[in-house]
């Protein structure tokens, strides 16, 4: 895992130490969840670059 503190930190965010904790959390169980699926992409896929709407605009 990714040390999000300590990348903030060498940003410059100006963040108290709470907060600071709380972004650090909040990232930490996004990588958790998303390293896996990661795992599973396979070299011949492409990002999709374009935003897709609902054909009614919603």
């Amino acid at each position: 895992m990714k040390n999000w503190v300590g990348i903030a930190q060498a940003h410059g965010l100006s963040l108290s130490a709470s907060e600071l904790e709380r972004i650090a959390q909040a990232l930490a169980a996004l990588e958790e969840t998303f390293r896996p699926l990661v795992k599973q992409l396979t070299p011949d896929l492409e990002p999709d670059l374009e935003l897709h709407l609902a054909e009614d605009g919603e």
